[in-house]
């Protein structure tokens, strides 16, 4: 067990100052050899001494005094003596011999008081660098969010999700032109207190978007305006488009030329997603994507039961379409994964064998042998949103929207296939110049289509006909596709038929 020596003394001791030269000489020759220093001015140390003695049962008299003990907490000290004593033990113990000149060690005292301060000085700039390096590390793979339209409740939820990465966050904004400051304060409050053990306000409220905007990697937008039975179609895709621009606009005023910006699936997705990609100008426009994942998670569970295959060996059906305006989830080409039985040919021909009679080979199956003749999916997955839009919010679109974000900004993987709007490049047949929910890949951080999956092969729908709707869509005016007023004929009598009847 290791020993270690204390020197106590005052600060304008020179017998003090020459014991703590050959202590630090011996620390910097001896690795085993530990040294404390105690210093204290001179009004302080007699109060001090006279508090060792009695608590020792000492009778020390002058500076220093030094006394060794064990390293472990609650060690008796054992006193060596003064400054001679301890040069006596120090050759007795470690043949260590040194004569002090008092011509040359004159000033020991304002020397030896200059290192250690200056030792101090160079300790707490070193524990400054670290730290500065530390923060730099830290924040450096870090990644800022803004989330615009924060009011909407699937914020909180989203919110959430992002917190259970918050080691690879910095930073989350949260943003809304139409919420009041109170409103958004009480969510940053209550964001903040989700994960207790993080040191520091990680979700912050700011009322101008552009103060986010210059220093965020991912913009998430949320902001959209419902469809009312008193729009048109023209009209309310007037309205959206005009909360677009504005949008776009802040985009080019003052986000970084790297910005990701993220919609999910709310009102009409890829028509506000083509409407900002047309406008920015500061931004790559391939870095605009829609989330529609979420339409194939909700008839994912429907199906799995319809075919009896288990949900965790199904993968998510693609969506295609220009999704918020018309879409199409193709449940045949969707991908699970099927254990083949290969038997042996001992199999066959012994009976009650006790050897392994097969083997297992995983393949991945498309789900179209298992779905073809079934005509009830539709009608399920009707009856089940119906049910989602009683309860007035839909958490497949926080599932895929924090999927996408793991994929793009913390774990990239080129053999990831999502269902996301981006732009086409004529890949499986779209030329439409304009955001389009189609299977895409990851390459060198932009999603491109991804090109080696299969078409659809839905027997009602083609992508042709969604590419041509959206070409209109596109080209629609606000007065356009007027409100349809449903008209219900009156089942009433006519007075004329009652009066015949009694004639």
């Amino acid at each position: 067990m290791g020993i270690r020596y204390v020197i106590a003394g005052e600060s304008q001791c020179d017998l003090f100052a020459e014991t703590c030269l050959v202590a630090d000489y011996l620390a910097q020759k001896l690795p085993s050899f530990c040294y404390d220093r105690i210093e204290k001015p001179v009004t302080e140390w007699m109060p001090w001494l006279q508090k060792i003695n009695q608590k020792n049962k000492w009778h020390h008299t002058r500076s220093p005094i030094v006394w060794k003990e064990l390293l472990m907490a609650g060690s008796k000290p054992f006193y060596i003596g003064s400054a001679s004593e301890f040069l006596e033990y120090c050759y007795s113990y470690y043949k260590f011999d040194v004569y002090f000149s008092p011509l040359r060690f004159e000033h020991l005292t304002d020397n030896f008081l200059q290192f250690q301060k200056k030792i101090k000085q160079e300790t707490i700039a070193l524990d400054r660098l670290d730290n500065t390096i530390l923060v730099e590390n830290s924040t450096e793979n870090k990644v800022t969010i803004c989330i615009s339209g924060a009011g909407n409740p699937l914020a909180l939820f989203i919110i959430s999700g992002l917190l259970d990465v918050k080691q690879n966050i910095y930073k989350i904004y949260i943003y809304d032109e139409e919420c009041s400051q109170t409103s958004m304060e009480f969510i940053e409050h209550e964001c903040n207190y989700v994960g207790t053990e993080y040191l520091g306000k990680l979700v912050k409220y700011v009322d101008k978007i552009g103060v986010a905007l210059t220093s965020s990697d991912l913009l998430i937008i949320l902001d959209y305006v419902p469809f009312q039975s008193t729009y048109s179609i023209g009209q309310w895709l007037y309205k959206n488009k005009k909360l677009m621009e504005n949008i776009a606009i802040k985009i080019n005023a003052t986000a970084t030329p790297k910005l990701y910006v993220v919609l999910p699936n709310l009102g009409p997705a890829c028509y506000n997603a083509t409407i900002i990609a047309n406008l920015v100008t500061k931004i790559n426009k391939n870095n605009v994507v829609v989330v529609t994942s979420d339409i194939g998670l909700e008839m994912a569970p429907v199906a799995a039961e319809i075919a009896e295959v288990p949900l965790r060996n199904m993968f998510c059906p693609p969506v295609w379409g220009f999704v918020g305006i018309n879409h199409l989830a193709d449940i045949r080409t969707t991908i699970h994964r099927y254990d083949a039985f290969h038997p042996y040919e001992r199999y066959v021909k012994v009976k009650n064998s006790s050897l392994c009679i097969g083997y297992l080979t995983p393949e991945m199956r498309t789900m179209e042998y298992l779905m073809f003749f079934d005509e009830t999916l539709w009608k399920k997955v009707g009856d089940r949103k119906r049910k989602d839009t009683e309860r007035r919010l839909n958490f497949h679109k926080a599932v895929a929207l924090l999927n996408l974000v793991r994929i793009w900004l913390f774990d990239p993987n080129p053999n990831y296939i999502v269902s996301l709007g981006i732009q086409c490049n004529g890949s499986f047949g779209l030329t439409f110049s304009g955001v389009f929910s189609q299977p895409a890949c990851l390459l060198n951080g932009e999603w491109r289509p991804a090109s080696h999956y299969m078409m659809p092969r839905d027997p009602q729908v083609k992508i042709s006909y969604l590419q041509e709707i959206a070409k209109i869509v596109m080209t629609l005016k606000k007065t356009d596709l007027q409100q349809v007023v449903a008209y219900t004929p009156c089942t009433c009598k006519r007075k004329q038929s009652i009066k015949k009847r009694f004639l």
